[in-house]
């Protein structure tokens, strides 16, 4: 606990304490879970929570704070990494996260940008299949827009396989599954920020047909 509180300290942006509600979301072997938590102090580049379950370090979260759970909308959640995990006499755990940077664009070809939809950065949940294939893996978006979607996953896909991405919010919803083509594969390793991050890449969706209004 003296090691946690003196690396708070050190950090370059300081952390302000205040205990409000929060919910936690990460990727289990079965599927997305979800914790409801509590904040312990949080600042510019990470939070510290408490929870009572445990997450090991490296693994990629998605974290909605201040929570309210009687909300009828969906609700902003952040994705950020487990950088530690402590254990004190209390029941729980204390884990400290650190925030991710939001994802690049990708470099287009040329230099020149091709999109005719912008894409807007926003965690929202969503299910990805391949065709041909029932099971679909739940995950979160990155960016969204008219034209297509970014997404992490933990499955292997490649540049030109066909997928369907459902997004069950919003008018979203009325779109069911969605058929899209992967168009950009980018490895953990080519994306910031997620040296603590683990078997997760980001791949990005062009829809073959506009979802509906």
């Amino acid at each position: 606990m003296h090691q946690l509180a003196a690396t708070i300290d050190m950090r370059k942006h300081p952390r302000a304490q205040l205990e409000m509600p929060a919910r936690l979301r990460w990727r289990g072997p079965l599927g997305m879970r979800l914790e409801a938590a509590k904040t312990i102090d949080f600042g510019r580049e990470g939070l510290l929570i408490e929870t009572t379950e445990r997450c090991e370090a490296g693994t990629h979260v998605w974290v909605a704070f201040p929570f309210d759970a009687d909300a009828k909308t969906a609700q902003p959640e952040t994705p950020a990494c487990v950088v530690r995990i402590e254990k004190p006499p209390s029941p729980g755990f204390r884990v400290a996260l650190h925030f991710e940077g939001t994802p690049r664009a990708g470099v287009v070809p040329g230099g020149r940008e091709r999109r005719s939809f912008p894409r807007v950065p926003f965690a929202l949940p969503v299910s990805l299949r391949a065709f041909g294939l029932p099971w679909p893996e739940e995950s979160m978006t990155q960016d969204v827009s008219r034209g297509g979607v970014r997404m992490t996953t933990a499955r292997r896909f490649a540049v030109g396989d066909d997928v369907y991405a459902k997004i069950a919010w919003g008018d979203w919803t009325r779109s069911g599954e969605i058929p899209g083509r992967v168009v950009r594969v980018e490895s953990r390793a080519d994306l910031p920020n997620s040296s603590y991050v683990r078997a997760i890449a980001s791949i990005a969706i062009q829809w073959k047909r506009a979802p509906k209004r």
